[in-house]
């Protein structure tokens, strides 16, 4: 390795809820990394995938959708995608949804027009605009708006444009070492994971407002026990009528989270589980500092 010439940064992906944030994080990092739905706000913390090869290692990181807080949580939130832009970014990644209207993003693009490190514009989703206009005006629209560097137009979901992406972003990166060791892929442990694949199918399972209602707090995690592998998980939600809702009619809902997040957990770490999962009330929990900090979220 010349050291001399090694490549290593932060690249943050900023944008609204269901931009496609967390689709191309797993792109780029090459595996199901971060939680993704159909629903805006599945991510709810920053998370890193380290890309790294011949001369280079990119830390990618994942950051809420930026939205307008209106309880603490959603303020961690916030507060989250603030840090990832304003203090660890050597480039940020703006991503637009293709058919989605440009001025929902007007507060993140204040937030942007702070920043000074290079920013590429992603247009997403271009899979699902006909008119290559559209993709133009909304091209033209944010260069009245922030100094864009470089623009790409990609399908997340379906790969295209993403290697042009990932190689420009490696090119972008500054001289430095590296800040992870060799063969690291994220800085989260493998219990943080468990948490959010539970919750990712939360998010799939549940409607309307329980998903996010929901934390989860994983008690237990024991491994490297052959087939006694085990996690125990605990789900908060803020009201008892949503406590029967997680469990369903003799248990039927619960039974089914437990399968699809204990599949989904298997398949990311690689080796089987006794998956064990608890629901509890705790009240308003989302604007209460003390429970936010308890669980790891940064509160200002």
């Amino acid at each position: 390795m010349d050291e001399k010439h090694f490549k290593s940064g932060f690249a943050v992906l900023a944008g609204l809820p269901n931009a496609g944030k967390s689709t191309l994080l797993n792109k780029l990092a090459g595996g199901l990394l971060s939680p993704v739905t159909s629903k805006p706000q599945t991510t709810r913390q920053n998370i890193l995938a380290i890309s790294e090869g011949d001369g280079y290692q990119v830390v990618f990181v994942d950051t809420p959708g930026f939205l307008q807080p209106r309880y603490k949580l959603q303020q961690t939130m916030v507060n989250a995608v603030d840090r990832a832009v304003g203090e660890e970014a050597d480039l940020v990644v703006f991503m637009l949804d293709a058919a989605a209207p440009y001025d929902l993003n007007a507060g993140l693009v204040e937030k942007l027009k702070q920043v000074f490190c290079p920013i590429f514009l992603v247009i997403n989703k271009m899979d699902l605009v006909q008119d290559e206009s559209r993709l133009n005006e909304l091209e033209a629209a944010v260069r009245k708006d922030l100094p864009v560097k470089q623009v790409f137009h990609i399908s997340a979901m379906q790969g295209k444009g993403v290697d042009a992406l990932k190689q420009a972003v490696i090119e972008a990166m500054p001289v430095s070492p590296a800040y992870f060791p060799p063969g690291q892929w994220t800085d989260r442990w493998e219990r943080f994971y468990a948490a959010e694949f539970i919750r990712e199918q939360i998010f799939l399972l549940y409607k309307k407002e329980i998903p996010y209602s929901t934390y989860v707090e994983v008690e237990k995690f024991t491994e490297d026990l052959g087939d006694k592998n085990y996690i125990r998980a605990i789900i908060h939600v803020e009201r008892e009528s949503q406590k029967p809702i997680i469990i369903g009619k003799g248990g039927s809902a619960i039974a089914q989270l437990r399968k699809n997040a204990q599949k989904r957990i298997e398949e990311f770490l690689g080796r089987k589980y006794r998956l064990e999962l608890t629901v509890t009330v705790t009240p308003d929990w989302r604007n209460n500092t003390q429970m936010l900090e308890r669980f790891g979220y940064i509160v200002k």
